[in-house]
């Protein structure tokens, strides 16, 4: 991977989650500030986008989620100072990115739909093997509920995990090139969709906020 594939891939991801218009307007404005940023080549306009944007709205998520914003504050300060200049540990930053991206990934599962479906197939199940149709019901919504809950759960811990570990490593060295191999645009994705939530308005503004936070770290990026 390049320097730049990163930013290339987070800017695809962020087109297709704006509406036709909307991409191109924000497309002329990033290709604009690439023109004249030499930013990109480190990390510092990563750094200045999670504490600018993509950590204050990982914190507004909390609310809604009604958790503690503990984790994504400790995430927020630690690329705030990264931002600064400040060489951070690879294991402070494993430390504090495993459980805010463990709190990401478990919003980000698409649990109604899960859910929905499972319920579905076991009703379907109960009915066929001759349970009443309130029984059915009851039997779905129970093994929805059991094993919905464990798929988020290990999908949440695993991909934390994974990419604490990998993400880390490449802030704790100033790896660009590392941090590209990381996939960051399936991060920035996961990010939105736990910050929406199933609010379809909420999901197109999450998409404004974060293409427009990116735009912002990239003006601010030679005055690094």
């Amino acid at each position: 991977m390049t320097a730049d594939d990163w930013l290339r891939h987070v800017i695809e991801i962020v087109c297709e989650g704006l509406d036709f218009a909307e991409a191109q307007q924000w497309r002329r404005r990033i290709d604009a500030e690439l023109l004249r940023s030499t930013g990109t080549k480190t990390l510092s306009v990563v750094h200045d986008w999670h504490s600018h944007s993509l950590g204050p709205m990982l914190i507004e998520a909390s609310a809604r989620w009604a958790e503690s914003a503990q984790a994504q504050e400790a995430l927020r300060t630690l690329h705030t100072r990264a931002s600064a200049g400040e060489p951070i540990a690879e294991t402070e930053w494993a430390g504090a990115l495993e459980p805010a991206l463990r709190q990401i990934y478990r919003h980000a599962y698409p649990y109604a739909q899960a859910y929905t479906a499972a319920s579905a197939d076991a009703s379907s199940y109960a009915t066929a093997h001759g349970y009443a149709e309130a029984e059915a019901t009851r039997f779905g919504d129970s093994y929805a509920e059991m094993h919905t809950d464990a798929n988020a759960r290990v999908y949440a811990e695993a991909n934390a995990a994974a990419n604490a570990m990998a993400t880390a490593a490449a802030f704790a060295a100033g790896d660009v090139h590392a941090y590209a191999a990381t996939y960051p645009f399936a991060r920035i994705r996961a990010i939105v969709l736990a910050c929406a939530g199933d609010d379809a308005a909420r999901l197109s503004t999450m998409w404004n906020r974060v293409g427009a936070g990116l735009s912002d770290s990239l003006a601010r990026a030679d005055c690094h």
